[in-house]
């Protein structure tokens, strides 16, 4: 069955890599292991202590290991004791394709795109503080990518919030939908302390718009100052004061979705890929 085969590639070491590995012991052949998921994260509890150390097991047997983001190449390198290569996921042609978006009149407008349960706290964070921006510029808005069901529910629990100038956009499966919403944008709020690469992000930089993002060693890493604001996960006032500097913070779309494009793009993912396959196969 393997008989053409030179190299296996896992993707998602704690679902495949075991039974990969067991077979790989006959057949002898290299295997990479990419790994996406929050497994080696120390927030992360919802994975039994077990699964983790299988895994980490499984993984060290492999021929080489990459993760999508330096955060997690930390806590795989750590577990495993072998070297990881960090390749960035690839953004979909849809958004390295697309035009690039246009300044808008008035505004900010600013855009957070969440699929997690809006009683998480990073979200809560951004609305509330949102709210006391909006006090300042009246003219701000927020527009909110996040289940409409958690989206009632935490608006009736906190009506003292600026919900008039907050906007629900339901979340779709159509990714040309949330491109549209990307583009009508003046500024993404990436703000979360788990993320592990941050896909998101480097969608909207693909589309020239600006970020607003805290440190998470994933696609943050490839921001520059022409490219977003910084601020701390932690600190309200980070986050206020970084809504503030949008109104002078002079933005090259071209030159974002320039630099996104030249490291996200399908291509130069597959490159990586395929230099790091050209070591392992004899």
């Amino acid at each position: 069955m393997c008989a053409d085969v030179n190299l296996i590639h896992v993707q998602v070491g704690w679902k495949a890599a075991w039974d990969a590995v067991l077979f790989l012991k006959r057949k002898n052949l290299p295997m990479v292991v990419t790994e996406h998921n929050t497994d080696w994260l120390p927030q992360d509890r919802q994975y039994p202590g077990w699964k983790r150390q299988l895994t980490a097991w499984a993984m060290r047997r492999a021929s080489a290991i990459s993760a999508v983001s330096a955060n997690l190449a930390d806590h795989i390198s750590s577990a495993t004791g072998k070297p990881v290569q960090v390749i960035p996921n690839p953004v979909a042609q849809e958004f390295t394709n697309a035009k690039i978006a246009d300044p808008k009149p008035g505004g900010p407008v600013f855009l957070h795109v969440s699929n997690f349960n809006f009683r998480q706290k990073q979200t809560h964070k951004i609305i509330r503080v949102f709210s006391q921006y909006a006090q300042e510029n009246p003219h701000a808005r927020l527009q909110l990518n996040v289940p409409e069901d958690a989206f009632n529910v935490f608006k009736s629990e906190n009506p003292h919030y600026s919900w008039d100038k907050i906007e629900l956009l339901v979340p779709n499966d159509d990714k040309s939908i949330l491109l549209k919403r990307m583009q009508n944008a003046d500024f993404l709020l990436s703000y979360s302390r788990f993320e592990t690469f941050g896909l998101v992000i480097a969608e909207a930089l693909c589309l020239g718009v600006p970020a607003i993002f805290t440190p998470c060693k994933g696609a943050d890493l490839y921001i520059d100052e022409k490219m977003g604001i910084i601020c701390d996960a932690d600190n309200d006032a980070s986050l206020l004061e970084a809504m503030r500097r949008t109104e002078g913070f002079s933005t090259d779309r071209s030159y974002i979705a320039a630099k996104a494009r030249q490291q996200f793009n399908t291509k130069a993912v597959l490159d990586a890929y395929e230099a790091l396959y050209q070591q392992l196969i004899p």
